[in-house]
């Protein structure tokens, strides 16, 4: 049994008459009666009795409709639902990023996508790169925020901008007076590192052994937000992204002047998989909002 039979048998049954059915299916009358003639066989039952010039259903057509009618309704139904997708009035999609992107560059322009694609429903991951391309891999995130470079010859990377690193203080450190300062200078310095797996932390370790040394932790494995937030306590020094420590007002940022400490985002994406329209227009948005 073919759609089209469906179809076909419905116009007939809602006319009663085979070439009124055949004028809005467009086709010719002779064609309609043949693939009707060609359902009955395929069923095994006679679904109209002619009458004159019309049709009438029979008991077997008559138990028939309402089953043909439902899967015009789904097929229809699902028809509406792609091209409400390809329209994006509906759908959903997921980004990941690290932390400092998550709190600083998502919230206005993930406010503005809403705006403008209000069905879509977003989800987001924050998590150090590693994980973030995991996700990527599993397919439990479209798109990501990452440092760059990353290594992987199935995502397509875009560049967005490249950011100064610096060396966050509490407003009360004996630093806290200078614009900048020297890795070498940190060595007793008491520090607070990132968690596993993400970038920062291994950028403060590769900085201080570049410098000679290896750092006194005093708190290991906060998240960023949370990490800053001892730091502006006054429990440690930290090497973060200069963006981290806009929305902080007890820190001061100093420039590192021994070593050129920068960090390149970019947005990623898996470019052997089909991406949904949704998470299309994402990607597209984040790139024209990021870049910026």
């Amino acid at each position: 049994m073919e759609l089209r039979h469906l179809r076909y048998f419905e116009a007939v049954a809602r006319h009663s008459h085979v070439t009124r059915a055949a004028a809005e299916l467009h086709i010719a009358q002779p064609a309609l009666s043949k693939q009707i003639s060609q359902l009955e066989h395929e069923l095994g039952v006679a679904l109209f009795d002619r009458v004159g010039r019309n049709v009438r259903l029979t008991e077997a057509g008559e138990a028939l409709l309402p089953h043909a009618r439902a899967v015009m309704a789904q097929v229809e139904a699902a028809r509406a639902e792609m091209a409400e997708r390809i329209g994006l009035r509906k759908g959903r999609a997921t980004v990941g990023a690290p932390p400092t992107v998550g709190n600083q560059l998502l919230p206005q322009a993930l406010a503005i996508f809403n705006q403008r694609y209000s069905g879509i429903e977003l989800r987001l991951h924050e998590a150090g790169v590693q994980t973030l391309l995991d996700l990527l891999e599993t397919g439990l995130t479209d798109v990501a925020v990452v440092t760059l470079p990353v290594d992987d010859e199935n995502l397509t990377v875009l560049p967005l901008f490249t950011e100064e690193m610096v060396i966050a203080v509490w407003r009360g450190h004996p630093l806290a007076t200078r614009s900048e300062v020297s890795i070498s200078e940190l060595a007793n310095e008491p520090w607070v590192l990132s968690p596993e797996n993400y970038e920062l932390r291994e950028a403060a370790l590769s900085v201080c052994e570049r410098a000679g040394f290896t750092p006194r932790v005093v708190l290991d494995g906060g998240e960023t937000d949370t990490l800053l937030r001892f730091v502006a306590a006054g429990l440690g020094i930290a090497l973060v992204p200069r963006l981290a420590v806009q929305s902080v007002s007890d820190l001061v940022p100093l420039r590192v002047a021994d070593q050129k400490l920068e960090r390149s985002l970019g947005v990623v994406w898996r470019g052997d998989r089909v991406a949904s329209p949704a998470a299309r227009a994402l990607r597209e948005f984040l790139v024209e909002q990021l870049q910026r």
